[in-house]
Protein backbone atom coordinates (compact mmCIF):
# COMPACT_ATOMS: atom_id res chain seq x y z
CA UNK A 1 0.00 0.00 0.00
CA UNK A 2 1.51 3.22 -1.00
CA UNK A 3 0.09 5.09 2.26
CA UNK A 4 0.99 8.88 0.67
CA UNK A 5 -1.23 8.33 -1.86
CA UNK A 6 -3.94 6.63 0.03
CA UNK A 7 -4.40 9.38 2.76
CA UNK A 8 -4.96 12.02 -0.12
CA UNK A 9 -7.20 9.66 -1.50
CA UNK A 10 -10.49 9.86 1.00
CA UNK A 11 -11.07 11.37 3.91
CA UNK A 12 -13.33 9.21 6.18
CA UNK A 13 -13.97 7.31 8.99
CA UNK A 14 -13.40 4.05 6.90
CA UNK A 15 -9.78 5.21 4.94
CA UNK A 16 -8.78 5.79 8.15
CA UNK A 17 -10.21 2.37 9.31
CA UNK A 18 -7.99 0.44 5.96
CA UNK A 19 -4.83 2.71 6.81
CA UNK A 20 -4.57 1.80 10.60
CA UNK A 21 -5.53 -1.87 9.92
CA UNK A 22 -2.80 -2.01 7.16
CA UNK A 23 -0.74 -0.77 9.97
CA UNK A 24 -1.15 -2.51 12.67
CA UNK A 25 1.26 -3.58 15.16
CA UNK A 26 4.19 -2.76 12.39
CA UNK A 27 6.25 -0.68 13.53
CA UNK A 28 8.01 -0.13 10.48
CA UNK A 29 4.52 0.88 8.40
CA UNK A 30 4.31 3.09 11.36
CA UNK A 31 7.14 4.87 11.16
CA UNK A 32 6.52 5.56 7.37
CA UNK A 33 2.89 7.14 8.56
CA UNK A 34 5.47 8.83 10.79
CA UNK A 35 7.15 10.63 8.25
CA UNK A 36 4.24 11.70 6.28
CA UNK A 37 2.72 13.55 9.36
CA UNK A 38 6.11 15.08 10.38
CA UNK A 39 6.91 16.12 7.43
CA UNK A 40 4.16 16.15 5.01
CA UNK A 41 1.88 19.40 3.96
CA UNK A 42 -0.74 20.33 5.63
CA UNK A 43 -3.18 18.29 4.27
CA UNK A 44 -1.38 15.27 4.49
CA UNK A 45 -0.60 16.33 8.01
CA UNK A 46 -3.69 17.19 8.94
CA UNK A 47 -5.50 13.98 7.46
CA UNK A 48 -2.93 11.30 8.85
CA UNK A 49 -2.76 12.88 12.35
CA UNK A 50 -6.57 10.89 12.71
CA UNK A 51 -4.52 7.66 11.96
CA UNK A 52 -1.57 8.51 14.18
CA UNK A 53 -4.53 8.81 16.85
CA UNK A 54 -5.83 5.84 16.28
CA UNK A 55 -2.23 3.23 15.95
CA UNK A 56 -1.32 4.87 18.99
CA UNK A 57 -4.45 3.97 20.90
CA UNK A 58 -4.14 0.59 19.67
CA UNK A 59 -0.64 -0.10 20.12
CA UNK A 60 0.91 2.52 22.40
CA UNK A 61 4.30 1.34 22.51
CA UNK A 62 4.42 2.96 18.32
CA UNK A 63 4.21 6.12 19.46
CA UNK A 64 7.14 6.38 22.64
CA UNK A 65 9.90 7.21 19.98
CA UNK A 66 8.05 10.35 18.51
CA UNK A 67 7.32 11.83 21.73
CA UNK A 68 9.83 14.78 21.05
CA UNK A 69 8.55 15.14 17.37
CA UNK A 70 4.97 15.53 18.53
CA UNK A 71 5.92 17.85 21.58
CA UNK A 72 8.07 20.03 18.42
CA UNK A 73 4.81 19.73 15.91
CA UNK A 74 3.03 21.17 18.29
CA UNK A 75 4.88 24.45 18.44
CA UNK A 76 4.86 24.91 14.46
CA UNK A 77 3.52 27.91 13.24
CA UNK A 78 0.20 27.18 11.97
CA UNK A 79 -0.99 24.16 12.80
CA UNK A 80 -4.02 22.96 11.73
CA UNK A 81 -6.89 22.23 14.83
CA UNK A 82 -7.24 18.79 13.80
CA UNK A 83 -3.38 18.00 14.48
CA UNK A 84 -3.48 19.58 17.32
CA UNK A 85 -6.47 17.59 18.56
CA UNK A 86 -5.08 14.09 17.66
CA UNK A 87 -1.87 14.68 19.50
CA UNK A 88 -3.59 15.66 22.65
CA UNK A 89 -5.86 12.52 22.13
CA UNK A 90 -2.84 9.87 21.68
CA UNK A 91 -1.72 11.57 24.89
CA UNK A 92 -4.67 10.36 26.78
CA UNK A 93 -4.10 6.76 25.86
CA UNK A 94 0.00 6.58 26.22
CA UNK A 95 2.53 6.51 29.37
CA UNK A 96 4.11 9.74 28.81
CA UNK A 97 7.70 9.80 29.69
CA UNK A 98 8.64 11.28 32.48
CA UNK A 99 11.23 13.38 30.87
CA UNK A 100 8.22 14.97 29.02
CA UNK A 101 5.21 15.35 31.72
CA UNK A 102 6.09 18.65 32.58
CA UNK A 103 5.85 19.91 29.25
CA UNK A 104 3.19 18.12 28.14
CA UNK A 105 1.49 19.44 31.52
CA UNK A 106 2.10 22.78 30.66
CA UNK A 107 0.44 22.75 26.99
CA UNK A 108 -2.39 20.88 27.64
CA UNK A 109 -2.70 23.25 31.01
CA UNK A 110 -2.59 25.94 28.31
CA UNK A 111 -5.04 24.24 26.25
CA UNK A 112 -7.76 24.76 28.97
CA UNK A 113 -7.24 28.43 29.87
CA UNK A 114 -6.75 29.45 26.08
CA UNK A 115 -10.07 29.43 23.56
CA UNK A 116 -9.23 25.87 21.99
CA UNK A 117 -11.65 23.60 20.67
CA UNK A 118 -14.37 21.41 22.66
CA UNK A 119 -12.26 18.06 22.09
CA UNK A 120 -8.90 20.14 22.83
CA UNK A 121 -9.91 20.70 26.37
CA UNK A 122 -11.73 17.43 27.08
CA UNK A 123 -8.56 16.11 26.16
CA UNK A 124 -6.55 18.30 27.84
CA UNK A 125 -8.35 17.45 31.03
CA UNK A 126 -7.68 13.64 31.18
CA UNK A 127 -4.02 14.22 29.87
CA UNK A 128 -3.25 16.82 32.98
CA UNK A 129 -5.32 14.63 35.47
CA UNK A 130 -3.19 11.83 34.86
CA UNK A 131 -0.24 13.79 35.03
CA UNK A 132 -1.18 14.29 38.73
CA UNK A 133 -1.03 11.03 39.75
CA UNK A 134 3.04 11.45 39.23
CA UNK A 135 3.15 15.37 40.55
CA UNK A 136 0.33 15.68 43.44
CA UNK A 137 0.63 19.22 44.16
CA UNK A 138 -0.49 20.11 40.59
CA UNK A 139 -4.25 18.86 41.88
CA UNK A 140 -5.44 22.15 42.86
CA UNK A 141 -4.35 24.09 40.40
CA UNK A 142 -5.95 21.66 38.16
CA UNK A 143 -9.01 21.74 40.37
CA UNK A 144 -9.96 25.47 40.53
CA UNK A 145 -8.90 25.30 36.87
CA UNK A 146 -11.38 22.74 35.65
CA UNK A 147 -13.88 24.58 37.95
CA UNK A 148 -13.72 27.83 36.22
CA UNK A 149 -14.37 26.10 32.93
CA UNK A 150 -17.37 24.21 34.26
CA UNK A 151 -18.70 27.73 35.32
CA UNK A 152 -17.58 29.07 31.69
CA UNK A 153 -18.89 26.46 29.69
CA UNK A 154 -22.20 24.97 32.18
CA UNK A 155 -24.65 26.22 28.90
CA UNK A 156 -22.86 25.72 26.04
CA UNK A 157 -20.58 22.58 26.04
CA UNK A 158 -21.80 19.21 26.68
CA UNK A 159 -18.65 17.86 26.18
CA UNK A 160 -16.33 20.10 28.50
CA UNK A 161 -19.20 19.86 31.11
CA UNK A 162 -18.76 15.71 31.05
CA UNK A 163 -15.23 15.27 31.23
CA UNK A 164 -14.53 18.19 33.54
CA UNK A 165 -17.44 16.40 35.84
CA UNK A 166 -15.47 13.35 35.44
CA UNK A 167 -12.31 14.55 36.57
CA UNK A 168 -13.20 16.70 39.20
CA UNK A 169 -14.78 13.33 40.16
CA UNK A 170 -10.73 11.65 39.87
CA UNK A 171 -9.24 14.36 41.60
CA UNK A 172 -11.60 14.66 45.16
CA UNK A 173 -11.28 11.15 45.40
CA UNK A 174 -7.30 11.09 45.59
Amino acid sequence: MNLYQEILREHSKANVKKITDYIGSDEDRFAELMQIFLKGDYRTTQRSSWMVSECAEQYPFLIKPYFRNLLDKLHEPEIHGAVRRNIVRVWQFVEIPEEFMGEVYDICFRYLTDNEAIAVVAFSMTVCFRITQYFPELKTELQVTIEDLLLKHQDCSAGINSRGKKVLAELKKK
